[in-house]
């Protein structure tokens, strides 16, 4: 797809990233039923029939959050290295820096704070009618923790657990320089460097190192950006046959880790990475894939994802808490539906002015450190700008 500028942006990656965070909300809904939420600490626990169907078969990746969040890895990986990849262009690092930093911590830090408002107001607390899972997500917290949360560089408490991810997100915004030299070194050895990727994280599962499990993610996603356009003339001729077989591998190795009631291997992870590459390198390049990733309730859903995902776990809890006395069914569909609406409400009055702000601070930045070079002014429109600068950049 072309903007009115020329220039190619991958919209349908805005509505993969929307798919994920609504599976994400899934993953968290379910896990507070009494037997489901029960699996994740004891996977011999008694289910029924379809319980069982729908935790340890194929129909678990619809709400699997695991291979959501490396979905999202990956997109960062993919959206934010080709700003740096344009050849001719020279980018600045600082600007890109108070940009990315600003757009990552605002909307966080608004987030922690209607968790800890919606704690003040209803306070969780642990009962027979939700799951042993939901129980660990009560918490009164102290102005330690909220501080300690906010830092989004430490292993986030259960204030707001999403907040575990941006972690990584900013470990990798922080060393984006040495992901854009790997990416565009060598690029001729680009399958090799995927494969080193996945062989790094299938030592830092083994070995139990966060960091080996979960930057090379993002090493493949900018790769995959790198290389897009060759990805792209490799499988131009492939049937469709071969992208359902591209889907069905996908969606499997992504779900690897609840196939069977026996305890994963530790290098699982890398399978559910490899699922999440199958799955971006589906919506890159397949025509079908990217129809239904631009049509419009999914885009919608990947407007609002960032704020979605920030926003749905201390709703869904408060909701629960509040109602799951009268029904429980009924407190998580009330809770999703505040969910989808109070994202779209964060997306307009927090993400969209704290995206706003980062802007202009990293223009304010360009103009002090170059005052001769012309400061690009781009509308915001797409969260995926393949090549228009990083218009929106992932997360």
């Amino acid at each position: 797809m072309r903007s009115g500028s020329g220039q190619t942006r991958v919209t349908q990656l805005d509505g993969l990233r929307g798919i994920a965070a609504l599976v994400v909300v899934a993953c968290h809904v379910l896990s507070t039923l009494p037997g489901i939420g029960s699996v994740f600490s004891d996977r011999s626990v008694g289910l029924s029939a379809a319980a069982t169907w729908a935790i340890f078969s194929p129909l678990h990746v619809l709400w699997n959050g695991t291979p959501a969040v490396h979905l999202f890895f990956v997109l960062s990986g993919f959206v934010l290295v080709l700003p740096f990849s344009r050849p001719g262009v020279t980018r600045s690092w600082a600007s890109y820096y108070v940009k990315r930093l600003l757009r990552l911590y605002l909307p966080a830090w608004a987030s922690l704070l209607v968790a800890v408002a919606l704690i003040g107001i209803i306070p969780r607390s642990a009962s027979p009618l939700q799951s042993a899972w939901a129980d660990i997500y009560v918490i009164d917290p102290s102005v330690g923790q909220v501080f300690k949360d906010a830092l989004l560089l430490l292993n986030a408490s259960t204030i707001n657990t999403p907040l575990w991810s941006l972690k990584w997100e900013v470990m990798f915004s922080l060393l984006l320089p040495a992901y854009v030299f790997f990416a565009l070194r060598g690029r001729r050895f680009w399958q090799a460097k995927i494969c080193a990727a996945f062989l790094l994280i299938v030592v830092g599962a083994v070995c139990n190192l966060e960091a080996l499990s979960f930057l090379p993610i993002f090493a493949i996603g900018a790769v995959l950006g790198v290389e897009r356009e060759r990805i792209r003339e490799l499988t131009r001729s492939w049937p469709r046959v071969a992208w359902v077989l591209v889907a069905v591998a996908g969606l499997l190795l992504a779900n690897a880790e609840w196939l069977s009631r026996e305890q994963p291997v530790d290098s699982v992870e890398a399978f559910v990475t490899v699922g999440a590459t199958l799955i971006v390198v589906l919506f890159v390049c397949c025509g079908s894939a990217k129809r239904f990733g631009d049509s419009a309730v999914v885009q919608w859903l990947g407007r609002v994802s960032f704020s979605l995902y920030l926003v749905h776990l201390p709703i869904l809890l408060a909701g629960i808490t509040l109602l799951r006395s009268v029904s429980l069914p009924m407190a998580l569909a009330v809770s999703v539906a505040a969910s989808l609406g109070i994202a779209e409400l964060f997306f307009r009055y927090v993400e969209q002015p704290a995206h706003r702000l980062s802007i202009a601070a990293g223009r304010a930045v360009e103009r002090r450190i170059r005052p001769d070079v012309p400061v690009e002014n781009p509308p915001v429109r797409s969260m995926v700008s393949a090549a228009s600068g990083g218009r929106k950049d992932i997360w």
